[in-house]
């Protein structure tokens, strides 16, 4: 990423998230910001916040919008809200735990897994009524969530403030990695245009419509589909998910990361030749070039 805003002629420095950043940042005396860093370092919105506290403009959406996102719970509450299809989910280390009877109604098999978790940490698939509720007893304190277990299909849609850049297939291997990846998804265009209008509402109504985000989404083949995620910093680095799609759409990684950045900064034209009609030399004052920063 550091190489493409090179390329795209900005100054860019990379910056680690780390305990001195609030340190590094006055010391590098940055324009602007491009948030690299994914899973809980970026998505607790604690950089967004320093970077609005110090009045440094970034790429991306809000620190409020992203905390918002982060939290699966209150995220599928409001997507619920927006009638949006979410896995049945029951809250669990709160001051009420749940009853037998809500276990019940949920059903199994079930997925546990954080609350505010990344990467798949904590997760857990439980097969049946025994271990739901050793589950439920077990994490009493603490944030976790219990969730009905959805199989199917998982399509992973990429959105570009709020348009849907395309979309990407993905198979898991049993420990939850990916193994494959296919763009375009093999799917009937009427049900390309349902997974692309659900995507396109999803973040529109956690107010994920600058930058880049990513819905994953379950497909069945009886059943509706149903959103698993909204990720609001998906990986930018060349080989994941977002730059593929990009790069389906006929997007190049340059144009990619330039797209995310247009708001902040404006690239360095450079000067255009005429080698075929000499000209005086003149003197030209040098254009100056805007300092950004790559939080990862």
């Amino acid at each position: 990423m550091q190489a493409a805003l090179q390329r795209l002629g900005h100054t860019a420095i990379l910056l680690g998230a780390d305990d001195d950043l609030d340190l590094k940042l006055r010391a590098a005396r940055v324009s602007a910001c491009l948030i690299a860093a994914h899973g809980a370092v970026g998505a607790s919105g604690e950089l967004q916040g320093l970077l609005g506290l110090r009045g440094i403009p970034f790429a991306g959406p809000s620190a409020a919008t992203v905390a918002l996102a982060h939290d699966k719970l209150r995220s599928r509450q409001i997507l619920g809200f927006h009638s949006l299809p979410v896995p049945a989910t029951v809250a669990l280390g709160g001051a009420e735990p749940p009853t037998r009877h809500a276990l019940g109604l949920l059903g199994w098999p079930c997925v546990l897994k954080p609350r505010h978790g990344c990467h798949g940490q904590g997760v857990r698939h439980l097969a049946d009524a025994a271990a739901v509720a050793d589950a439920a007893d077990e994490h009493r304190t603490g944030t976790w969530l219990l969730e009905r277990a959805v199989t199917g299909r998982e399509i992973q849609v990429v959105l570009l403030d709020g348009k849907v850049l395309g979309a990407m297939e993905v198979d898991r291997d049993p420990a939850g990695q990916i193994c494959a990846m296919v763009c375009p998804p093999s799917l009937s265009r009427s049900r390309r245009h349902g997974i692309d209008n659900l995507a396109t509402h999803a973040v529109a109504a956690l107010g994920l419509t600058r930058g880049t985000a990513r819905v994953d989404l379950l497909l069945h083949e009886r059943h509706n589909e149903v959103i698993l995620e909204v990720e609001p910093l998906p990986p930018l680095h060349r080989a994941g998910v977002v730059a593929k799609v990009a790069h389906a759409a006929g997007l190049r990684y340059e144009q990619l990361v330039a797209a995310i950045v247009h708001d902040l900064v404006d690239p360095v034209r450079p000067t255009k030749r005429r080698p075929t009609v000499p000209a005086t030399p003149r003197l030209t004052a040098p254009t100056p070039t805007l300092s950004e920063a790559v939080l990862q």
